[in-house]
């Protein structure tokens, strides 16, 4: 799905903050453990909602293998705004991640809820 490369070009994305300058009440879909992959995320987007959630992804994991990477992260062209959640305890590990999924995402969001080690 994604190179395995780290270094990526310019991030280009839709800034999610413009979706609460509407007017309009805005539709989140939150993280959900195994249920806000792609498939879901679809699902939702077709009954309205503005904004969702990927599930919880171990950056260090992602950052290390790209079957981790193939794995725990797919998106689609209609798949936007889109965060992506991250559980990380160190920046660098999280940069790096962050860096990954840039071109495919709108935002980065940093687990600080569920106990992770």
């Amino acid at each position: 799905m994604i190179s395995d490369a780290i270094e990526t070009t310019q991030c280009q994305q839709k800034d999610p903050v413009d979706l609460f300058h509407s007017g309009h009440f805005v539709k989140i879909c939150a993280p959900m453990v195994r249920y806000s992959k792609l498939a879901f995320r679809t699902l939702v987007r077709k009954y309205s909602c503005d904004l969702c959630y990927t599930p919880m992804i171990i950056a260090a994991d992602f950052v290390k293998s790209v079957k981790a990477r193939d794995s725990e992260f797919t998106t689609s062209k209609g798949d936007r705004p889109l965060i992506v959640q991250f559980a990380a305890n160190e920046a660098q590990v999280l940069s790096d991640a962050a860096r990954i999924v840039c071109p495919f995402a709108d935002g980065i969001d940093l687990n600080c809820g569920c106990p992770q080690r």
